[in-house]
């Protein structure tokens, strides 16, 4: 085993601006619109240089630096409104590739790829070239399937063949343009990998809602079905990569009702399994780590769990590694994001429960680990509060996952809470590094995360709980919720207030519809309204088969539908309303917000409605976020009380 030296922290290596901490003030709107600072930081082969994207109150850039300082090269700039960068990627140690998104009114965003030199010289817009037959307008023109290390020059790419709507693979010059077909379509299979060598081994079928993994020997012969299985099913089985032996394929498939990391000997017909990582009460997430020096698979990495882990490797050196980058890092979610080519060198993003990320660069030769950027340093540390967890029984003996972000200030009487709901609704709350809690808490509210079941997290059983149950159970999670934070003599049980974007605003206004006299208000962000409108909504985008699974037997049952539709039950409102929606949402459309105003006027309802223009689902840009934190912010405290304070 390699001997690792101590690592020691270094200085930052560009200074950023880092504003002082004020006194008492809470933190601005203005300061939570922006985006962090940077992000999508990665790595070049040689471990010399970095790229990220740097995100600027007009847009973004796309910025270059080495990894011991010097200039910092701009190389493409987007507004994030009419397109905006995705992600960037080396693809060797002079050139990039970087996925452009380009905003469509109907249909979702059109992606494309740009290839450009590490200083902004030569730059080639890879889809503006159609010597392959391929459609000039066909949507995701983005999908990388391997980068190809070590070629320089090439990377192979997901594309739709001429005539079918299934992607072949390709083989692209990021110099030319040129692309050359290596791997042709198959009916109905969306998704394609490759192994260690480098070669199109396996690939996913979906057929309404059956799934099918294939795959076929290093020779190229046969395809044939490893797995096939319904979706949602406790049989499901996601490839995660090849080992460097091309015959073992990592999955991720459920042990003990978790989801938990195999290796499987595809020589064996029988497909026997090795278990490689498992927890006891969380599924494991993240991708497959492999050596660049040796290409065989090391680990696994991913998002923080409750425990705070981000990454798990059975490699013993990479084990090390991780070790002594927690030891450096101490109280922090400290993930490994990518290694140098003869890995010597390191990327480490770190955050944590109060704590907002950073990117670091470690060299494993000389023990020094560099802090590189700081994601928000606008926002004063000194005024971050972090989450504490919590454990609630729900009314049928469920046990749930919550975290409580309570302000600095809060004393030992009830105070105004705000339930705040996730999204998805099959996503997950957790304790790392959270604007939207800290915003909240800053201005003297609790905040409330509960991952009510159909959370995704927690084990098959408890996700599935969720699966057609939009409006019933995993609505008394919440109400449940905030009777144990009453119970606690957390929250005071008049001035409680839901928040919820997504299915968390579906939720919102639902929770003022079943429990009407449990909250003093609610604030919907582009939320759903209408479940049979949506329903038509996903089969228009192609979703039909996640919307019956959703919504089950109730698919076409619109008295089933309208029964847990707030639009349709407004007359049970009791408490204000405010309603924020983007006009260009493709997730949940503009026409769910208008119809619920419509609903609520109609009934007499009190309500306030911002509609922003030219804002998607997720409100990413500043000025949209901005607009939508501003209108929340003056809504609560008019209804549960500025900074904290009592209202009447």
């Amino acid at each position: 085993m390699r001997r690792l030296p101590a690592l020691v922290l270094a200085a930052l290596l560009y200074a950023l601006p880092v504003l002082a901490a004020p006194a008492t003030p809470p933190l601005s709107a203005e300061q939570l619109a922006r985006l962090p600072f940077i992000n999508g930081v990665t790595l070049s082969p040689d471990g010399k240089h970095i790229a990220g994207l740097m995100n600027l109150p007009d847009g973004t850039v796309l910025v270059t630096q080495g990894t011991d300082g010097g200039a910092i090269h701009n190389l493409l700039f987007s507004d994030n409104k009419t397109m905006a960068l995705g992600w960037a990627r080396w693809v060797s140690n002079d050139r990039l590739i970087a996925s452009v998104h380009y905003r469509k009114q109907k249909g979702g965003a059109q992606t494309r790829l740009v290839a450009i030199d590490r200083d902004g010289g030569e730059q080639r817009d890879l889809s503006a070239l159609d010597d392959a037959g391929l459609r000039a307008g066909q949507q995701i023109q983005d999908e990388v399937v391997d980068l190809l290390p070590g070629d320089g020059r090439h990377i192979l790419l997901a594309l739709d063949a001429p005539t079918t709507h299934s992607p072949a693979v390709y083989k692209l010059d990021i110099e030319s343009g040129r692309r050359r077909m290596v791997e042709p379509p198959q009916r109905l299979v969306g998704h394609w990998m490759t192994d260690a060598q480098h070669r199109v081994r396996l690939g996913i079928r979906q057929q309404g809602e059956q799934i099918d993994i294939i795959t076929r020997d290093p020779d190229g012969h046969d395809w044939r079905t490893l797995w096939s299985y319904p979706l949602f099913s406790a049989e499901s089985v996601m490839p995660l990569g090849f080992d460097k032996d091309p015959y073992t394929l990592f999955i991720m498939a459920l042990h003990e009702g978790r989801d938990a990391v195999f290796s499987v000997d595809l020589r064996d017909p029988a497909l026997p399994r090795v278990l490689r990582l498992a927890h006891p009460e969380q599924d494991l997430d993240g991708r497959l780590v492999r050596s660049p020096l040796t290409g065989e698979a090391v680990g696994l990495t991913g998002d923080a769990d409750d425990d705070g882990q981000t990454s798990r490797f059975w490699d013993p050196e990479l084990a090390a590694l991780a070790g002594e980058i927690d030891k450096a890092l101490p109280g922090r979610f400290n993930r490994l994001i990518e290694l140098s080519r003869d890995e010597t060198r390191y990327l480490v993003r770190s955050s944590g429960n109060g704590l907002p990320g950073q990117y670091y660069i470690g060299d494993r030769e000389n023990g020094r680990l560099a802090l590189l950027a700081e994601q928000y340093p606008h926002i004063p540390k000194a005024q971050l509060v972090g989450k504490q967890a919590a454990r609630i029984t729900a009314r049928d003996g469920l046990q749930l996952r919550a975290w409580i972000t309570r302000p600095k200030a809060a004393g030992a009487a009830p105070g105004p809470l705000v339930l705040m709901p996730h999204g998805g609704p099959h996503t997950r709350d957790s304790n790392d590094f959270d604007p939207m809690t800290e915003f909240l808490a800053s201005r003297g509210y609790t905040v409330m995360q509960v991952n009510f079941r159909g959370s995704s997290g927690y084990g098959h059983s408890f996700e599935m709980a969720g699966l057609q149950r939009w409006g019933l159970e995993m609505q008394d999670d919440l109400t449940d919720a905030v009777e144990w934070a009453i119970q606690q003599g957390i929250a005071d049980p008049g001035r409680v207030c839901i928040v919820g974007g997504s299915y968390g605003g579906y939720a919102a206004l639902m929770g003022t519809i079943r429990t009407p006299d449990t909250y003093r208000c609610a604030a919907s962000i582009n939320g759903v309204t209408d479940l049979e409108a949506l329903i038509h909504h996903l089969r228009s985008q192609g979703g039909r088969s996640l919307a019956r699974l959703q919504f089950g037997s109730f698919w076409s049952d619109s008295a089933r539908l309208r029964a847990t539709s707030p639009v349709f039950h407004t007359q049970a409102i009791k408490t204000p309303l405010l309603l924020i929606q983007g006009d260009a949402d493709q997730t949940v459309p503009v026409e769910q917000a208008r119809s619920m105003v419509q609903a609520l006027t109609r009934s007499g309802r009190r309500h306030e409605y911002v509609e922003i223009k030219g804002a998607g689902h997720s409100l990413g840009h500043p000025t949209h976020r901005r607009q939508y934190l501003e209108a929340l912010d003056g809504f609560l405290g008019r209804h549960l009380g500025d900074g904290g304070k009592a209202v009447e």
